[in-house]
């Protein structure tokens, strides 16, 4: 394999894992949001109804944090975009990684899920966690900005560098190959 198809390969990858992700997203906000109607509308309190879909949330930014840190370890030691391209995040010796490779690999992608969890924890909150999340906005969207710039940053170092490593791979002691 040439290494331009290792990065294509890895790109692709790396779209399908963004695509897990959205959907991980998705499935528990319809599940929150569904849950959260069902009881208000059967309890006669929007009590339940309006902390059930918190609480749902709150899991659903874990599943995702959790997704972003370890999901090169999810399905086979493989995330499952690298295991619809065939390929692998191995040690700089060849060895499998584990999770703590896996999280420093992707740390810089993590800023973004770890202020959704910070966000989804002080909803958990009455009355403060809405008036903190609310003043919090710009932090999310500095957040959301500092991953995509990350993300542009590590497309360049995979193009640039030789070997493809990118920061994360350089952080991690770790280098993706075919399986």
């Amino acid at each position: 394999m040439t290494d331009r198809d290792l990065q294509q390969k890895r790109y692709l990858a790396a779209g399908i894992d963004i695509a897990v992700l959205l959907a991980i997203g998705i499935l528990f906000l319809v599940v929150g949001s569904i849950l959260g109607f069902a009881f208000s509308r059967a309890s006669g309190t929007s009590l339940i109804g309006v902390y059930l879909p918190r609480v749902i949330g709150f899991l659903g930014a874990l599943v995702s944090l959790g997704y972003v840190l370890g999901r090169d370890v999810v399905a086979g030691n493989r995330s499952i975009g690298k295991q619809t391209q065939n390929l692998k995040v191995v040690t700089v010796t060849g060895a499998p990684i584990g999770f703590m490779e896996s999280a420093r690999r992707n740390a810089i992608f993590a800023i973004g899920s770890g202020l959704h969890v910070i966000s989804a924890t002080l909803q958990l909150v009455p009355c403060l966690g809405d008036a903190v999340n609310c003043l919090l906005v710009p932090l999310y969207i500095l957040g959301g900005l500092i991953s995509l710039a990350a993300g542009v940053y590590e497309i360049l170092q995979i193009t640039q560098q030789a070997d493809g490593a990118r920061y994360g791979d350089k952080m991690a002691g770790t280098r993706v190959v075919r399986a």
